[in-house]
């Protein structure tokens, strides 16, 4: 809002003469006409004036353009034109819209510190020997769709108060600088190809940022950027490193689709709203340690090849969708995901391999026991869910063998207190209170043992001992199995 504010002032007071008091600053005034009609060649070459009119440069051809630290009052067309040599702007305010498309500039262009009051129209424009708009500031919208920046193309702290379209553009040579720019309207950047190298660091996005369907082909970095509202990479690829250490995302992160061919940082970043990757293709390493994540972090179906994720902050609502992802060396401790992952029957398997591959046993122990654990909840009653808890409570699904013992000691206890209720140990009629119970346990205990032959048991008791021996023959067994398990790995 202060922002517009601003920009109204700025605009009242320059139809007023009153920001730029060229008077006092040796401006030249100069009406188009003049500037169009008396030209003795093709090339323009002016400083410091005010024109007055619209500027409208009709000539197919022009060696020259320039017009610097000046102030052109009305409209100004260049369309369809060509521009052989320099064109040169620095420094000046375009009152009216400047129609600046589908032009061939053919020599370096300069827009440095220029200010565009009205639309700033340069699509489908072509820039053979690079263009530079650094500080420039365009009140209202930008439209540099189609258009080709073929040595360089330099925004560096660029203001973007209108939207602005880069939709279809080409930028390649050396580099594409839009660091420090501020864009306070939409930004469409859809479908670009960057062939050089791009950096946004430190850019602001007030509102949408589109990046769909954009190709990175020689590293980007968006260190440090601000996206207050939806920031859209969606089937966007990236062929080199890419990073977005200390990004800022205040709503929607999309990635869907998206392709990461080389290596990618978003450590230290923080996603306010949902992150979502799903079906997203890591092929290198991706780091997103110490990242924080307020919303959901989803990578549905994504192929990861490697993957940091240790140290990162999960919101106590957040949740982590894993489901048909293809998971190798995903670095994180499950202590980190467990209450986070959401429930698939394909990620927790995967989940496990990745542990495993990883040499990281305890982690895919007790994955493999939530796996199991949440699973069996989810089952109807019937012979798989029974056969389940008994998985559970005699060995934690293969993966506790402190279960097995737990249950062995329950068993003993169990067998003791049948042998003193029933009396059924000769000379037992004659013990009371706890002479009764630790003799009981002590027979209970060899029975486990399978050892209950000789044992002094009346009547048809003698068979509990042959059941207990049978049992503790199987549970130590299965201890033995869990455990040889466990330290193979």
């Amino acid at each position: 809002m202060l922002a517009i504010v601003l920009l109204v002032v700025a605009l009242t007071n320059a139809s007023d003469g009153a920001l730029f008091d060229y008077s006092r600053q040796f401006y030249e005034e100069i009406t188009s006409k003049t500037i169009v009609y008396d030209l003795n060649s093709s090339s323009l070459d002016f400083d410091r004036v005010v024109v007055i009119g619209d500027l409208n440069l009709n000539k197919p051809l022009y060696n020259t353009i320039k017009i610097t630290n000046s102030i052109i009052k009305g409209n100004i067309s260049c369309e369809g034109k060509t521009v052989a040599d320099d064109v040169n702007f620095e420094n000046t305010s375009f009152i009216g819209n400047a129609y600046l498309n589908d032009t061939k500039f053919l020599g370096p262009a300069n827009f440095n510190n220029s200010r565009f009051y009205g639309l700033a129209k340069f699509n489908t424009s072509r820039f053979t020997d690079g263009a530079t708009f650094d500080f420039a500031s365009f009140g209202q919208n930008a439209d540099y769709a189609n258009s080709w920046f073929d040595k360089f193309g330099t925004f560096y702290n660029a203001t973007f108060y209108g939207d602005v379209q880069f939709t279809l553009s080409e930028f390649n040579g050396a580099y594409t600088n839009f660091e420090s720019s501020s864009f306070y309207g939409d930004a469409d950047f859809s479908g670009d190809q960057f062939g050089a190298y791009a950096t946004f660091d430190n850019s602001v996005y007030r509102k949408n940022a589109d990046f769909h369907g954009t190709k990175f082909s020689n590293g980007a970095s968006f260190y440090g950027s601000t996206f207050y509202d939806t920031a859209n990479f969606m089937r966007s690829h990236f062929i080199e490193d890419l990073l977005f250490s200390y990004a800022y995302f205040n709503r929607s992160a999309l990635f869907l689709n998206a392709k990461f061919d080389g290596p990618v940082s978003f450590n230290q970043s923080t996603f306010c709203s949902n992150a979502n990757f799903d079906n997203a293709l890591f092929q290198a390493p991706a780091d997103m340690s110490s990242a924080r994540f307020e919303g959901d972090l989803s990578m549905n179906s994504a192929k990861i090849s490697k993957m940091v994720l240790d140290d990162s902050v999960f919101n106590e609502s957040s949740r982590l969708f894993l489901g048909k992802a293809d998971i190798n060396g995903l670095m994180v401790s499950w202590s980190l995901i467990r209450d986070k992952l959401s429930f698939d029957s394909s990620a927790y398997p995967s989940l496990v391999k990745n542990y495993k591959d990883l040499g990281q046993s305890n982690d895919a122990n007790d994955c493999y026991y939530e796996y199991r654990y949440l699973n069996q909840g989810r089952k109807p009653i019937g012979v798989s869910k029974f056969l389940d808890v008994v998985a559970w409570l005699s060995c934690g699904y293969g993966v506790r063998p402190h279960y097995t013992l737990l249950l062995g000691f329950f068993v003993i206890l169990i067998f003791a207190f049948i042998l003193g209720a029933g009396r059924c140990i000769v000379g037992s009629t004659e013990l009371h209170g706890w002479h009764l119970a630790l003799d009981s346990l002590y027979f209970s205990a060899i029975a486990f043992t399978a050892n209950s032959k000789g044992l002094p048991i009346k009547g048809h008791y003698k068979y509990l001992g042959i059941v207990e021996g049978i049992i503790g023959w199987l549970l130590m067994a299965l201890f033995l199995v869990t455990l040889g398990r466990l330290i193979i790995g």
